[in-house]
């Protein structure tokens, strides 16, 4: 073992060796573009095995913390300048006597991230207020002048310490400099003007401080420029000199997308960075054949705000981390620290709650590569050669945890909880449609997302759709729709369809008929009373039904099974069942935990 991960390490040496004196012989962006993938591969092998990093927002606006002259605003805190039009010199004056950071702040960003699994972190080296965490000579507007700390190296020096990859958040734009590109879709406080402007001499200021981040602070692992227009992107930046600077220095540094803008990600190219960037939110499918990461929030903003108590749960957390690592991506996780730099406790707690899940489920995340088996209606997969990771949302009514895999004839496929570090050896069936793994035995179940690791040899995929149960019927579970429009799933103990708030929204199933003939149609669905009268239609094969949806109580929980009608699947093979509606009187028109197609006569 010890001679292999030595042999892996040389190889991986001599590998970014070559991507260095590449990246140097060619500069910029255009080594990007023209890189070997084999080089490619080695300079992002740490970003795509880390998977998990922690996002810091901290700077001047932490002393605002959501609130400007009596005033609370809602949102993107850290936009405070701008939210509540504040000039510069009122913004400076009001917020530098409220930063002062104390001593170890940086320590225990470091260890917060450590503790809770992170691999990375990226913090604001300067938001768009323009003020600079590193010892600036282009500015007295900076941490040294304003704290006498050089806080940018007390941070890479406590990231480096944990022994944490460093990413530096870098905003182009900068509401402070009066020669900063303002209008032409770029932010700024009202009734700022671009007349009059020397914008050159900003993008001279702004790389000149970029230049001391990157040739001051020892290793720096990923830059993340932010943010660009439309109109303002690219060489208004004077992009290319930017990036060979930053190459130079460090010629194996990750870098996003952000010195573009750009309106659909399928306009990425290589040329443009290393990953692109959702921003709260989760791609449906991820983004085939790129690196991405999606950077989110624990309660909505970004910086710190003292009346935001909007916080998402740990539970939901973990499963934003699954659900995007299953796609191919990373999960950015930001905490806002205060003013002082320290760490909310609630962001304390959510953390340390990851943490916990990670130390035990933690051989699913890491170095682990995307799903390649398709959607399962019980949670996620992650992979690993041999190895499938289920992590299980929604517990299956019947304890039998379907995968569609077929394993090699002869072949013994083995399944356990990550949990168990006995790894005892779960029941399992292995059929037509693939592998059954019973999880009867609750001893191991986490609320967030229970992980079953298995182990199985040269897999191919089975027959996908729904198959008929042993009486015949067939369950549509809201876990294996196909949703288009406003209508969302739910996860928790039982899958559920809901927030289906427009009449866009529509929902599917593939199912395989392996005997034509006549069924019956029963919905499992809820409805509140005060919203009650949307019309439906269902089709199934060739046969359509309508109805009216009735209430079922005062709330969206109270769910009544509702016999819709029969229809005929005349054809064996794949059949299509969908439902739409056609009109709304409420808010919603139903939530839907299933749709049950039962045999009727011969």
């Amino acid at each position: 073992m010890k001679l292999k991960f030595l042999k892996s390490c040389l190889l991986g040496s001599l590998l970014l060796t070559g991507a260095a004196s590449f990246a140097q012989q060619d500069g910029g962006l255009a080594s990007n573009a023209n890189e070997p993938e084999s080089l490619r591969d080695a300079r992002m092998e740490w970003f795509r095995d880390a998977h998990f990093g922690m996002f810091v927002h901290w700077g001047l606006y932490s002393g605002a913390a959501g609130a400007w002259n009596g005033k609370d605003y809602e949102g993107c805190v850290e936009w405070i300048q701008s939210m509540a039009n504040v000039p510069a010199k009122e913004y400076a004056d009001q917020l530098i006597p409220l930063f002062k950071p104390k001593k170890d702040f940086a320590r225990e960003w470091a260890k917060t991230a450590k503790d809770a699994g992170c691999r990375y972190v990226v913090f604001t080296s300067r938001h768009h207020e323009g003020f600079a965490l590193h010892d600036s000579k282009t500015t007295t507007f900076d941490g040294m002048d304003v704290t006498g700390r050089d806080l940018f190296k007390e941070i890479v020096n406590a990231l480096h310490e944990q022994g944490l990859r460093v990413g530096v958040y870098f905003s182009l734009v900068d509401w402070h400099h009066p020669d900063a590109y303002v209008e032409h879709g770029m932010p700024a406080p009202a009734g700022v003007k671009n007349d009059g402007r020397d914008n050159s001499k900003y993008v001279a200021y702004m790389h000149k401080q970029a230049e001391e981040i990157f040739s001051n602070y020892g290793p720096i692992d990923l830059v993340w420029w932010d943010y660009s227009s439309t109109e303002i992107q690219g060489e208004k930046w004077g992009a290319k000199d930017l990036v060979a600077m930053v190459k130079k220095r460090h010629p194996n540094i990750i870098m996003n997308n952000r010195l573009y803008s750009f309106e659909h990600n399928s306009e990425f190219t290589r040329a443009h960075g290393d990953l692109v960037t959702p921003e709260q939110f989760i791609p449906e499918t991820g983004f085939k054949g790129m690196d991405w990461e999606s950077c989110m929030t624990m309660n909505g903003t970004w910086g710190y705000s003292k009346n935001n108590q909007k916080w998402h749960t740990k539970s939901e957390l973990v499963i934003n981390m699954i659900d995007i690592i299953s796609k191919g991506g990373n999960y950015l996780l930001n905490v806002g620290p205060m003013a002082d730099g320290t760490i909310p406790e609630k962001s304390i707690a959510l953390m340390d709650g990851i943490g916990d899940w990670m130390r035990v489920n933690g051989e699913a995340i890491y170095g682990s590569r995307a799903n390649t088996i398709g959607r399962v209606n019980w949670g996620r997969i992650t992979t690993k050669p041999g190895k499938f990771f289920l992590h299980v949302f929604n517990w299956p009514e019947d304890n039998k945890l379907h995968i569609p895999l077929s394993p090699n004839a002869g072949s013994l496929p083995k399944a356990f909880f990550l949990g168990d570090a006995s790894k005892t050896a779960l029941p399992l069936e292995v059929n037509e449609r693939g592998i059954f793994v019973d999880v009867s035995d609750k001893r191991f179940k986490d609320n967030a997302a229970t992980v079953i690791q298995l182990e199985v040899e040269g897999v191919s995929l089975a027959s996908q759709g729904i198959f008929a149960e042993r009486d015949g019927s067939y369950k549509l579970n809201a876990g294996d729709a196909v949703l288009a429009g406003s209508v969302a799933l739910s996860v928790g103990e039982q899958a559920t369809l809901y927030s289906w708030t427009e009449l866009d929204g529509r929902v599917s199933w593939k199912i395989n008929t392996a005997k034509p003939g006549k069924y019956k149609v029963v919905l499992s669905r809820a409805c509140t009373d005060v919203s009650a009268g949307s019309t439906i239609n269902l089709t199934a094969g060739n046969s359509t039904l309508s109805g009216v949806v009735k209430g079922t109580g005062a709330t969206w929980n109270e769910y009544q099974d509702w016999e819709l009608g029969t229809v005929v699947l005349a054809k064996k093979g794949v059949n299509t069942v969908s439902v739409k509606a056609l009109t709304k009187p409420g808010i919603g028109v139903m939530n839907l935990k299933n749709v049950r197609l039962i045999p009727v006569g011969k």
